[in-house]
């Protein structure tokens, strides 16, 4: 009741509700009525050590996008290009509370990502990392603190440029990293070691990704490296909970943007024609792969 008048919900069909999520372990139903937060539940808070509310926030926003599925199977086109007639995130420029909660969400699935690339990949040689398209510069200010005499560069829009402060600090990694604002599809900074591209090629198609890559080639010295960091998808899909999320990320880009999951070979061949080779793919514990490749 509670809750109802707290949600401005019919009581009745909150509790069917609340029941139902109880069913999920989102929430779960005590002996005198009353309803806890449940495992899952716990995740939805604000200030969980592992939050991913606002991933749910912003797959809540894509709902419309889902709802016209059949429309993207059958034009080719997502549901942006359809309505507004563009696919691209030019919507998060006029729309600071939208870029926030975008940029929170992504971080939120990067933070597993990043800590494991911190742990596992070896930076010995690198004095500096240039995280292209890098959010609120979560990535970076993790892998930063890990490796404290490393510098880095965040490349980024001007509305994730403007939320990066906050990770970048909370990390103390503020002082040695550069904010640096632009497109990726205009330019990339140059004087990077590494170069970092985590979750961006998966937005776009291979004309648009071809242009990334090519600004990165640009960009990279004779011994730079590149690392492409994305969901790579098996030549066939299977029923493991793995590939499960490969097949629903892919469908989330056919439905939203032009973007698409790419097997290892399809990222191959982008790279080679962009003058770039792949030396190495490693998998992680997720269904994220780290594929580095080196000037042709």
């Amino acid at each position: 009741d509670s809750l109802a008048d707290q949600s401005r919900s019919h009581g009745p069909s909150i509790r069917r509700l609340l029941r139902a999520l109880s069913a999920l372990d989102v929430a779960s139903e005590l002996e005198d009525g009353r309803f806890a937060l449940g495992p899952l539940g716990e995740l939805l808070r604000e200030d969980s050590e592992n939050s991913v509310r606002a991933w749910a926030l912003l797959r809540a926003r894509q709902w419309p996008a889902w709802g016209e599925l059949a429309q993207s199977v059958r034009s080719g086109e997502g549901y942006r290009k359809r309505t507004f007639g563009r696919d691209d995130y030019s919507y998060l420029d006029n729309d600071a509370a939208s870029a926030a909660l975008f940029h929170r969400a992504i971080a939120s699935l990067t933070r597993s990502e990043a800590a494991e690339l911190a742990r596992r990949f070896d930076f010995a040689a690198v004095e500096c990392i240039v995280d292209v398209g890098g959010g609120n510069g979560e990535l970076l200010a993790t892998v930063l603190a890990a490796h404290p005499k490393m510098r880095g560069i965040l490349y980024e829009l001007s509305h994730a440029v403007a939320s990066a402060s906050g990770p970048l600090a909370a990390a103390g990694v503020a002082n040695r990293c550069a904010l640096e604002q632009g497109s990726f599809f205009e330019s990339v900074p140059r004087g990077g070691d590494l170069y970092v591209l985590k979750s961006v090629l998966h937005n776009w198609d291979d004309e648009r990704s071809a242009l990334i890559l090519g600004n990165c080639r640009e960009a990279m010295g004779p011994r730079a490296r590149l690392l492409v960091i994305e969901r790579v998808a098996p030549e066939r899909l299977s029923a493991s909970e793995r590939d499960q999320a490969i097949a629903a990320a892919d469908l989330n880009m056919m439905v939203s943007l032009s973007g698409r999951e790419r097997t290892a070979a399809e990222y191959a061949a982008l790279l080679e024609a962009a003058g770039l080779r792949v030396t190495r793919v490693m998998a992680t514990s997720s269904a994220f792969g780290v594929i580095e490749a080196h000037l042709a």
